[in-house]
């Protein structure tokens, strides 16, 4: 009877130790799988401007006839990118309208036309002193800052040199 409990005993230990080292590979396996699900979860970069340089030149007309280029950037301009077809850009609107309102420079919208219904952005910023502009994708306005997702947020200073860009309304000083 010494010799089954014997056995039984270290049956149960050899397997109990088994579990234990199964159980922490697992767990390992799950934090390498998390740091790279990490990893995939950063957003693709907004834009190719480059921080400190100023975007290429660029000139296009608002939708109260007045032109904007690269030149007309004075001061500390917040220009945001929108797509009508984009949920994050309507979650953003808000956002970008109280940092308008709260910044002291220029402000300017690009709606961008990619086949929706460009009429509810646009209207957002009626009443707001806030410039936009609605242009194709490609138009001169996000070709010259690279956008290369939306909404985007770009803050530029004199001449249009770049001082933040990202998918964030930048804070107004």
């Amino acid at each position: 009877m010494n010799t089954a409990l014997l056995v039984a005993v270290l049956l149960l230990t050899v397997l109990t130790v088994f579990n234990l080292v199964v159980v922490l590979g697992v767990v390992r396996r799950l934090r390498a799988y998390e740091n790279r699900l990490g990893d995939l979860a950063e957003p693709p970069p907004v834009s190719t401007a480059t921080l400190g340089e100023p975007v290429a030149d660029f000139s296009a007309s608002t939708v109260d006839g007045r032109t904007v280029g690269r030149d007309s950037l004075t001061g500390r301009t917040l220009i945001g990118f929108f797509s009508p077809d984009c949920p994050a850009c309507h979650e953003r609107l808000g956002d970008f309208r109280t940092a308008a309102v709260r910044h002291s420079g220029d402000v300017l919208a690009v709606v961008v036309d990619d086949g929706g219904d460009t009429a509810p952005v646009v209207g957002a910023f009626s009443g707001t002193g806030v410039a936009v502009v609605v242009e194709d994708p490609e138009g001169p306005v996000a070709s010259a800052f690279g956008v290369r997702g939306f909404p985007a947020f770009v803050l530029v200073r004199d001449g249009g040199v770049v001082e933040s860009v990202g998918y964030q309304v930048p804070v107004p000083a």
